[in-house]
């Protein structure tokens, strides 16, 4: 069975594709930085609880992520780290790692995004971040972050 989206993308060629990408992608992010910057965490009903918190009492890696974002796109630098260091951390590697994976796909990429690419997908990178997102787990329960 094939699906709509599907079938729209095979009448598209690859850089129709890749230009569709390059304007969805950032337009999809700006309007969830509207949506977040307007919505606060803490005080709206639509926004998700964290399942794991609720159940256990323990907070998961990623709790406090969305009013970090919200405190983040107010300015509030101190704020965001307070309710969640390892989202504000990971920020510039995403950002790395986005403009590394797009850059490759170009017919003569640079030196420097194939440098960031090869960074990005290393495994001692990506071992890296896992072993800290597991200490992050483990010290903002302990310890209280």
């Amino acid at each position: 069975m094939i699906r709509f989206h599907d079938f729209i993308l095979t009448f598209m060629t690859d850089s129709t594709k890749r230009s569709l990408y390059i304007i969805l992608i950032p337009a999809c992010c700006f309007m969830a930085g509207i949506f977040y910057y307007w919505a606060d965490p803490q005080e709206s009903v639509i926004m998700p609880k964290c399942i794991m918190k609720l159940i256990t009492g323990y907070q998961c890696p990623s709790c406090g992520t969305q009013r970090s974002l919200h405190a983040l796109l107010h300015g509030h630098l101190k704020q965001a780290l307070r309710y969640n260091y390892f989202f504000i951390i990971s920020i510039p590697l995403f950002v790395i790692a986005m403009y590394a994976f797009w850059g490759i796909k170009k017919n003569n990429p640079s030196k420097t995004i194939v440098s960031l690419y090869n960074f990005v997908t290393n495994r001692y990178t990506l071992i890296c971040y896992i072993i800290l997102f597991f200490v992050w787990w483990v010290l903002r329960n302990v310890i209280g972050c």
